[in-house]
Parts: C-alpha cells; structure tokens; sequence
C-alpha cells in the first residue's frame, strides 16, 4: 500500500485505511456499501486532497468506526488546508468587541465544515420555531463580516444552523452581550465627543482620549 504524503490530508487519509483494515474490509466493499466506486475509495485513501464529508462519514459507517470523531478529524484537516484560514481565533470568554465576536463566528461555521448558505438555511429552519427563521442575506453579512446578528434570537438561530451544541450556548450569548454592552458604550463616548467639540473643548485632553476609546471600541465590523 502506497504511504500517504505527510501533512493534515494525508493524516485523515491514514485514519480512514486504519479503520478499513480494522473492519477486515477491502476497498471494493466498502464502495458497494457506500454506493460509490472504487475511485472514490481509492482517491479518500491517496491522502492527495479530502473526499467530500459526507462521503468521509459513510466510509466511517461502512467501516464501524465513528462518523462523528471522522468528522471531526475531517474538519481539523479542512481548516488546516483551507486557503485563507484565521490564524487567530479568541477564546469566547474573553469575546470583548466586534471584531472578537465575528471571528468566532467564522471559526463557528468552518468547524461545521463550511457548509454553503442553503444549507445553513435549511439546518436554521428546523428550529425556526424557536429562534426564528434566518435568511440567506443574514448568514452571508455574518459570515462576510459585514453586521453582527441583531438579537440574541438570530445568535442562536446561526449557531443551531452551525450544530453548535445546545449547552455551549450561555457562553455565546454571555459574548454577545459584552460586545453590545461595548457598543453602548462606544455611543455614550461619541455623544461626550460630539458634545465637547460643539463646546470648543475639543483639544481636551479628555475629549481626545474618549475620542480614542470610541474608535478602539468600534474596531471591527458594525452591528446593525
């Protein structure tokens, strides 16, 4: 058998042949028990680029490994090899502005594996019921970084849509809530601002640290 190539492809490539060779399969089985053909095996096994995930997932089934740790692995290695990847992602708790909440959103929807605005729809309208429907124009101005959910409701809304667990969602909605407590602040700062320049006072040494505190408040992308 041919050695996977190094790297966090050929890694995931080198978990699905151990799991196949654990199940005593070979590989023109486990493309009848999938329903895809040989070439597709072959190919998840080359470790040259990652077979599409759900592929990867019923290659786990077929192989009586667990689908939800290969996707998880799938993930790990996707991130790693995807152009344009966040080098920096905040830990949630210290979630603070803007842009810090944005990018854990990102990050959010790449560990779902990236999935394209339809089916983000689709994943929000099974729990529409609860937290509302989300539209496609929304999840793109998330994802874009272009505006920050408007509630709390459309918070929860995306992260369902991303299969964020349930029980991690008192953090994210402790971070929403720093970063609109942030945003307060920032606009009772700019009206101090606004008020001394409309005065004279606007060389203050007061005024010109508020006017630096609203800036760095407002970093990052806007919420709407």
């Amino acid at each position: 058998m041919k050695p996977v190539p190094p790297g966090p492809v050929g890694e995931f490539a080198h978990h699905l042949r151990r799991g196949r060779l654990r199940s005593g399969l070979e590989r023109p089985e486990v493309a009848h028990a999938i329903a895809c053909s040989l070439a597709t095996v072959q190919r998840a096994e080359a470790g040259e680029r990652l077979p599409p995930l759900p592929t990867a997932r019923a290659y786990a089934t077929a192989c009586g490994m667990d689908p939800d740790e290969t996707e998880a692995l799938w993930n790990t290695a996707r991130r790693a090899t995807r152009p344009g990847r966040q080098t920096h992602v905040p830990d949630l708790g210290t979630v603070a502005d803007a842009a810090d909440l944005g990018a854990v959103l990102a990050d959010a929807h790449e560990r779902a594996g990236a999935p394209p605005y339809r089916e983000l729809e689709r994943r929000a309208k099974r729990r529409a019921r609860v937290f509302g429907p989300m539209s496609r124009s929304t999840l793109a101005g998330i994802l874009n970084r272009e505006r920050l959910p408007t509630t709390e409701e459309r918070l929860l809304a995306f992260l369902a849509a991303c299969r964020v667990p349930d029980h991690a969602f008192p953090l994210w909605v402790r971070a929403y809530r720093r970063v609109r407590r942030s945003e307060r602040l920032a606009a009772r700062r700019l009206n101090t601002v606004r008020t001394a320049e409309a005065s004279g006072s606007a060389e203050a040494p007061w005024v010109q640290e508020a006017r630096l505190e609203y800036e760095r408040s407002r970093k990052g992308v806007r919420s709407e």
